[in-house]
């Protein structure tokens, strides 16, 4: 296993986006939630049948480059897993980015907007269970929904339920339940997917895994988005039809009480 800024032409990953990356926020703190994102990294590692460094050493190799090349926090981090070069006996490499958060104040007060992209997510491809560098599908949806006016975009998948955002899971609340669709929708397993399960699940939010229709998320009480970045992102409109949610200190939206009890949780990292 090399660490380095370099990635050599004959590496695979250089030839066909063929690697895994994570992309970690980097605070005060240090960086959040890393075991969730070495897991995950290790599932596409074995996946893909690539060497990934046991996590105290992935770990170390994260702090190392954060400690040489400080960055103003809070800022996003990704760890890149090439794929090596097998027949030139050239190892997987561990290559850093660091870049700024991309998401504003204004974004979080006003909510983003969606759009319902044409094409569908096939739910049946290996790689929508890792977070493969080969991305170039999302980009292109990315700015698919950008030229429409959106922040995001929506896939359906090949059945017509709804599955996830470009680059973020998606969540809605109907009559006090938290709605998820569920990874056979073919969405990514996100880490802050699995963090805000595990927080509704604790303030005692009924919550429910499943394929649905995008008839029933336009009659959702509440949308957001979530990914390691922008944490809990509210939705205020997808395409034509609005949406609303509460207001910073509401006592009685659930999306609220899954964003104080989210950054409780990052309080006790």
């Amino acid at each position: 296993m090399n660490l380095s800024e370099t990635i050599f032409s004959q590496d695979r990953l250089a030839l066909f986006g063929y690697g895994l990356f994570e992309t970690l926020l980097i605070t005060e703190h240090g960086p959040l939630f890393p075991d969730l994102h070495w897991q995950r990294m290790k599932k596409g590692a074995d996946f893909l049948g690539l060497t990934l460094p046991i996590e105290t050493n992935w770990l170390a190799q994260v702090q190392k480059f954060i400690v040489q090349a400080p960055n103003q926090v809070p800022y996003a981090l990704r760890v890149t897993l090439s794929g090596g070069a097998p027949q030139a006996h050239l190892p997987s490499q561990l290559l850093f980015h660091a870049r700024i958060i991309p998401y504003t104040p204004a974004q979080y007060t006003m909510g983003i907007r969606l759009h319902l992209l044409p094409t569908p997510r096939n739910e049946r491809s290996p790689l929508t269970a890792i977070k493969s560098t080969n991305y170039l599908e999302n980009i292109l949806a990315k700015e698919t929904a950008a030229r429409h006016g959106a922040e995001e975009g929506l896939w359906l998948n090949s059945q017509g339920y709804i599955s996830e955002g470009t680059m973020s899971n998606l969540f809605f609340i109907k009559n006090g339940t938290l709605f998820t669709p569920s990874l056979s929708s073919g969405c990514l397993p996100g880490t802050r997917r699995q963090l805000i399960l595990k927080v509704a699940r604790s303030l005692q939010i009924r919550t429910e895994e499943g394929l649905y229709p995008l008839s029933e998320l336009l009659l959702a009480d509440e949308i957001f988005m979530t990914n390691a970045l922008m944490g809990i992102m509210p939705v205020r409109q997808i395409d034509d039809f609005s949406f609303s949610f509460g207001s910073v200190d509401s006592t009685t939206s659930s999306l609220r009480q899954l964003e104080v009890g989210y950054y409780d949780l990052i309080d006790k990292v």
